[in-house]
Formats: structure tokens, sequence, C-alpha cells
């Protein structure tokens, strides 16, 4: 069984870098040419998972405004569909750096697009080529930490009246699927 996320759809857009976006349709098209259609929306949404999972974020909240994109360069506004839960780790983790979701947008795609493009063209599809799918297996088994995962939210509204807003934040990424361990294995013990 793979994991849905059912969340809501939410409509957004983000401001990326002309040569990220550039890089990001070329990867479209080589997915579209080995009969993989994957819309725009579906890599940039893939990048920032992977974005998320790698993220350190061990150090305080930062104390100042949300930083834009500071990279120079001609910003393109980029239409971004994503689904509730998604969305509020992505904000939850923006928030908690200081960055903005466009920054992060632009950083995921320029860092984790050959990732994305490795992880779905290792498979081997009825009309790809065998060879260059194994050519593909053997890209991303060099990569780190390849594991399927889930990003899991939780947000809760302690307080908000107007004056003061109090909320708890937790998102928590695990492997997916479940590992098989003794705990979830263990059999009740008959007394």
């Amino acid at each position: 069984m793979r994991h849905a996320d059912l969340s809501p759809i939410r409509r957004t857009s983000v401001t990326m870098r002309s040569i990220t976006r550039t890089s990001l349709q070329a990867g479209v098209q080589t997915l579209r040419d080995r009969r993989i259609f994957f819309s725009e929306q579906r890599v940039m949404r893939e990048c920032l998972r992977i974005a998320l999972k790698f993220w350190r974020g061990r150090k305080g909240i930062a104390r100042r405004n949300k930083k834009y994109n500071a990279c120079l360069g001609p910003y393109e506004i980029v239409p971004f569909y994503t689904t509730e839960a998604l969305r509020s780790v992505a904000w939850a983790r923006c928030h908690h750096s200081g960055i903005s979701l466009s920054r992060m947008m632009d950083f995921a795609v320029a860092n984790y697009l050959q990732r994305v493009l490795e992880y779905w063209l290792r498979f081997e599809y009825t009309e790809q080529d065998k060879m260059d799918a194994s050519l593909w297996q053997v890209k991303y088994a060099q990569r780190r930490n390849g594991s399927d995962f889930v990003i899991s939210y939780e947000g809760l509204t302690g307080e908000n009246n107007g004056i003061i807003l109090a909320y708890h934040e937790r998102s928590t990424i695990l492997p997916w699927p479940p590992p098989q361990n003794a705990f979830f294995n263990k059999k009740p013990n008959p007394r």
C-alpha cells in the first residue's frame, strides 16, 4: 500500500529563478520522453518533500522576518498547487528557519530535481529500455538515504483571542512502509 495525502488542495504561487524553472521544465520533459507524464506541480511537490526530509533544523527558531530570494537573476511567478498537509509542513519549516516558501522551493528544485528524476526513471516500465532503467538504478543507488518516507504534520491552537495566539506544531518524518520491529510484532503476554 502506498501512502496518499488526502488533505484538501491549496493553490498558491512561488517565485523561482528563471534558470531553476528552465531546469524544472527540462526534467519534466525528460520524464515525458520516457512516457512518465508528471506535471511541473508534481515534480515540484516531490522536490519539496525531499528537501523537507533532509532538513535538519536542530537550532532554534529564527529571530528575524522571512528572507526572500537573494540570488541574482530574473524571477518568474510559478503557480504551485499543493495539499494542506504538505503546505502546513512547509510553512512550519519556513517559519522555523526564517525563509519564504519561494526561497525554499527554489532551493528544493535546484538541489533535488536530479534525485527525483533518478528515483522515477530507475523503474522498468513497459516501454522503457531495460538498459536505460539499469543506468538510472545505478545512479540512484549511489545516493545517500534513498528510502521512502511519509511526512506527518499536526497543528493545535491552544488559544486565539485576538491578543494571544498560542499554538503547537509538530512534523514527523517516518519511514514508509513502517518498519517491522519487535514493538509492533509483540504478541500479548497471556497470564
